[in-house]
């Protein structure tokens, strides 16, 4: 009976039990088959309530893959930073999470400072633990990296502090036509270089008046340009920016000219780009200081560029107005051949001595009304320059070389050209004659070379061993020494008199090579006090692979082929890649292959020349070396550091040759890949994203064989 009574009760209890659960909720929603979960905010994306990171993540996976369709605010503590700001660039790369102790991550990916402008010496750092709010499109990158948009960001606040241009500033009315009688505010400035579309520079030269209101970069006799903000009152809003522009008269700045001030009365004339689509600002190099607080030195009043004419040979060179069509016709992509092209040296940027090039402008007439730029190129004759005063503003000259609109917003000739005729005069017409020997030819020995006198008239006959010589050198470029001494041999011909840069087909037809022992002969010369062996030429060769011999060169396939221990080295400028081109592959002299590949990067790598050229490689691209024998070093030199920004690749960055071996960063400037023993080597500048980083730009490349 007792344990009736107890089922009883327990059912009444249970009944009860299920009767009140009724009418009590779930604790969350029953999950309904093909609907999205709902995502709820803190924020709402304003000033006033800015997202927090956990919304922005969720804000930015809203859009899939693409990017929002409006810009938000979004608040956060720095948690890491990628990148500073810097003012090269003026942008910066850092992490965010809703707490300083981290968590969840959302990217600032090179997003601009404060002001929605480019960083500015002397303004203040970011640092890790920094309560920020930053304002602009995001994106979930590839599906899985929540970040901001790339240009179209910027710090709105850092622990506090803000110089507004956010969504929420007035926008000021556009004024003025762009002529000197009415030139635009700053604000129309803006609105016509958004006219342009992204990267299209103006056809004509515009002038905008304002006030100074932020300095990024002052006038230097270093570089003679300076970059600033101008607005219609002095304040930092409504800006336009001023890029890299001359000082007044469109010249360099010098030592005694008055430096800009915030607060100046200044008007600038020179085209106008909108960069990237999104930062209306002056051409680089296409504009200048054309008055500072009511003071002018004249400069170039804009002219209608005169008409195009010529067809580009060398009996009808182009003119600089055609040069111009052409450089707009085939963009980025450059000319396919040479041209020749002729004009009036207008202004020189630089002539350099060092690396014997020189980057000048040419128009039209002495006016310069239409203008085009020379980029490095080298002397009459396609020599180096030798000294400054080679050429001077006013010389007619005839440049031969490749055309290209660079960055779709300066045209001009790639490095690589060279001065055809200077005032009327050739190499061949009206420069020095190579001299020709005539009489005895004197043997010495490389010692007795080094210790004779200067002179075009005096021959000698010398034999010693190829050192230094680089791979796939045009010219004929090395050292040559014996057991009395080393000398320079600057260029070396296939016969007396015979045609420049044909050096390689000397290389294929006697297998010319570091190591082998060579007869020449030439005269003795000198440069930057550094002796040299000057009009040289071939006579014979001993080591190499001359047709019907069987000498021991390193050509591929050949005898001895394999040298014990050998190593080669090649650097970047001659790797033959087209300057600001894609970088691909290169068969070095011994048959090592080496490819340069984007692998799981978003940017592909690329060859940049000049002072500092290199073969950029970025984050998770990839270089692939095959040899005939094993390789057990690889050693990469690379350019000179930017302030605080190293280019010796990222700490993750690995070679893989069966096992993987860490890179070993022995200086800011040298790395290495050590204990390899493979024939196929790959290097992976390997990053925890697919952008980003620290590049790995390689100057020279010296690998090292197995015994």
């Amino acid at each position: 009976m007792k344990k009736i009574l107890y089922s009883v009760m327990a059912l009444a209890i249970a009944a009860m039990t299920f009767t009140a659960c009724e009418d009590v909720p779930e604790p969350y929603p029953t999950p309904v088959p093909g609907q999205k979960p709902v995502v709820t905010y803190e924020g709402e994306g304003t000033l006033e309530k800015p997202y927090t990171v956990a919304d922005a993540i969720n804000y930015a996976k809203s859009f899939g893959q693409a990017n929002s369709d409006k810009a938000v605010y979004i608040k956060g503590f720095i948690t890491a930073v990628t990148e500073e700001f810097t003012t090269n660039f003026g942008n910066a790369t850092f992490e965010i999470s809703d707490s300083k102790d981290g968590g969840n991550k959302f990217i600032f990916w090179r997003g601009l400072y404060l002001g929605n402008k480019k960083y500015s010496s002397g303004k203040t750092q970011i640092k890790v633990g920094d309560e920020v709010i930053v304002y602009g499109n995001v994106v979930n990158y590839k599906g899985n990296t929540p970040e901001t948009v790339q240009g179209e960001a910027f710090l709105y606040s850092l622990n506090g502090v803000d110089e507004g241009g956010g969504g929420s500033d007035t926008p000021a009315e556009a004024k003025g036509s762009g002529t000197l009688e009415d030139p635009f505010n700053p604000a129309g400035a803006v609105a016509y270089a958004k006219t342009l579309g992204s990267d299209v520079t103006s056809d004509k030269d515009v002038y905008i008046k304002g006030k100074i209101a932020t300095i990024a970069e002052e006038y230097s006799t270093n570089f003679g340009n300076a970059t600033f903000y101008i607005s219609e009152d002095g304040e930092d809003s409504n800006t336009f920016y001023v890029f890299r522009a001359m000082y007044l008269g469109n010249r360099k700045f010098k030592s005694g000219d008055t430096q800009i001030k915030v607060g100046d009365d200044v008007i600038v004339c020179g085209k106008v780009v909108n960069f990237k689509g999104n930062t209306p600002e002056t051409a680089q190099n296409s504009s200048y200081l054309y008055s500072l607080n009511g003071v002018t030195e004249g400069g170039d009043t804009p002219d209608t560029p005169g008409t195009p004419a010529g067809s580009g040979t060398q009996a009808d060179p182009y003119n600089v107005a055609k040069a111009l069509q052409v450089c707009a016709e085939v963009g980025e992509a450059g000319t396919a051949n040479e041209v020749y092209a002729k004009g009036i040296v207008t202004s020189i940027a630089e002539i350099s001595t060092q690396y014997g090039n020189g980057t000048f402008v040419i128009s039209d007439d002495a006016t310069g009304s239409n203008k085009l730029t020379v980029y490095r190129a080298y002397s009459l004759g396609n020599e180096k320059f030798k000294a400054e005063n080679e050429i001077k503003v006013g010389d007619e000259v005839v440049i031969y070389g490749k055309l290209v609109n660079f960055k779709s917003n300066t045209p001009e000739f790639t490095q690589g050209c060279y001065i055809y005729s200077l005032n009327g005069k050739t190499e061949s017409s009206g420069g020095t004659p190579t001299p020709q020997p005539g009489g005895e030819v004197k043997t010495v020995t490389v010692a007795d070379f080094n210790a004779a006198a200067e002179s075009n008239d005096v021959w000698y006959q010398l034999t010693g061993t190829v050192k230094n010589l680089k791979d796939g050198d045009q010219y004929g470029n090395f050292d040559l020494e014996d057991a009395t001494g080393s000398v320079y041999v600057y260029g070396l011909l296939s016969e007396k008199g015979g045609e420049k840069k044909k050096f390689q087909e000397l290389v294929a037809a006697k297998g010319i090579k570091n190591g082998c022992t060579l007869t020449i002969i030439g005269t003795r010369g000198s440069y930057n006090d550094k002796i040299e062996v000057t009009n040289a030429y071939f006579v014979s060769i001993e080591g190499g692979d001359t047709p019907g011999g069987g000498g021991g060169g390193d050509t591929p396939g050949g005898q001895g082929g394999e040298v014990s221990g050998a190593s080669i080295s090649i650097a970047a400028a001659d790797f033959g890649f087209e300057d600001k081109g894609a970088a691909t592959q290169k068969t070095l002299s011994d048959g090592t292959k080496i490819v340069f590949d984007k692998g799981e990067g978003s940017t592909a790598p690329a060859y940049y020349g000049g002072s500092y050229a290199s073969v950029r490689i970025y984050a998770k691209n990839t270089v692939t070396i095959t040899a005939s024998k094993k390789i057990v070093k690889i050693e990469i030199e690379t350019t000179d550091s930017s302030g605080s920004t190293k280019y010796n690749g990222n700490d993750m960055a690995y070679a893989d040759g069966g096992s993987k071996v860490s890179i070993k960063k022995e200086s800011d400037t040298k790395v290495s890949f050590s204990n390899l023993s493979a024939s196929t080597v790959k290097i992976v500048n390997d990053h925890s994203e697919a952008k980003g980083g620290t590049q790995l730009r390689i100057k020279t490349l010296t690998i090292t064989y197995a015994e």
